[in-house]
């Protein structure tokens, strides 16, 4: 068993972690309003393609743009998973204008997958996504709020927004497209983050009990920042081992949904150490008499 009890002053360490944050956010922000972001044809309408084929990339590409896709389309080389298959190459090809694989001629393909995605399915998905992000952080904001106080609450939500917005602020500078698979992934990175966020919070919270709540915590968040450290170091990396083999052994949308993941744990593990801590720190110290008055403090 590894025991692992620093004396780090995180707290004092903060104001760098601020700066980093606040330029990752800005960045994001920056990037996401003016690049933008890669949607899939989940959220565009739109036609998806996969097939097998002896022909090399150009003479795909060829094929395509003499059809009546023209330069609409993207495409990618995917990873062939049927070994027996007498096909060389394997592609994805996916375009905003509907069309039919018999539109692609002067190539010999076998086709593997054929779906269209309307633009009211589309703009249906595209709502549901964004319901489910925002319900999402609403249980979350509730639950928190029950479980511990509003600051905590306020604190964790800070921490989650602070993680989607740098993950899709990376997923818009780099032009990775934006799916359901990658939604999940999303959903998933709340999950994740807010885990490690209400482990840290329940040693901060025991560590305030135990002092009969103290006006300044910040003593009390360095301990309690300590005490979870090796835990949170050693999950975050057990889970970065799992989701790197399925980055390096999976195929193209499997190594973009787990791409999203380490993206989320990194940043994930950062904010609920320097982000969501030092919100709660900040919050309790400045405002910790409101919830005195109120006789907002938990019993047990």
């Amino acid at each position: 068993m590894i025991k692992i009890t620093p004396n780090i002053n995180f707290l004092n360490k903060n104001k760098y972690a601020l700066i980093i944050s606040i330029i990752l956010m800005i960045t994001s922000t920056i990037s996401i309003s003016t690049i933008g972001l890669n949607l899939g044809i989940d959220f565009t309408k739109g036609t998806r393609f996969d097939f097998e084929t002896n022909d090399n990339l150009a003479q795909v590409k060829k094929a395509i743009e003499e059809s009546k896709i023209k330069s609409d389309y993207s495409i990618k080389k995917v990873e062939n998973i049927n070994e027996e298959s007498s096909y060389k190459n394997v592609f994805s090809l996916t375009s905003k204008v509907d069309f039919t694989p018999s539109d692609i001629k002067n190539i010999r393909y076998n086709e593997l997958l054929s779906e269209g995605i309307s633009k009211s399915v589309s703009d249906n998905l595209k709502y549901d996504a964004i319901w489910s992000m925002s319900i999402a952080i609403i249980l979350i904001l509730i639950y928190v709020t029950i479980r511990f106080n509003p600051f905590f609450a306020l604190g964790s939500i800070l921490a989650l927004v602070h993680d989607i917005l740098i993950t899709i602020g990376i997923f818009s500078l780099f032009q990775f497209e934006i799916n359901l698979p990658i939604i999940a992934a999303f959903l998933t990175i709340l999950g994740y983050s807010l885990n490690d966020t209400i482990v840290v919070y329940d040693r901060i919270r025991e560590n305030i009990k135990l002092k009969n709540y103290p006006d300044d915590i910040s003593a009390l968040t360095n301990t309690a920042l300590n005490q979870t450290i090796s835990r949170t170091i050693l999950t975050s990396l057990t889970t970065l081992i799992v989701l790197i083999v399925l980055f390096f052994v999976g195929n193209y949308l499997i190594k973009l949904f787990t791409l999203a993941l380490i993206i989320g744990v990194l940043i994930g593990t950062y904010s609920s150490i320097f982000v969501a801590s030092y919100c709660v720190n900040f919050l309790q110290n400045k405002f910790g008499y409101i919830l005195k008055k109120f006789n907002f403090e938990e019993e047990e």
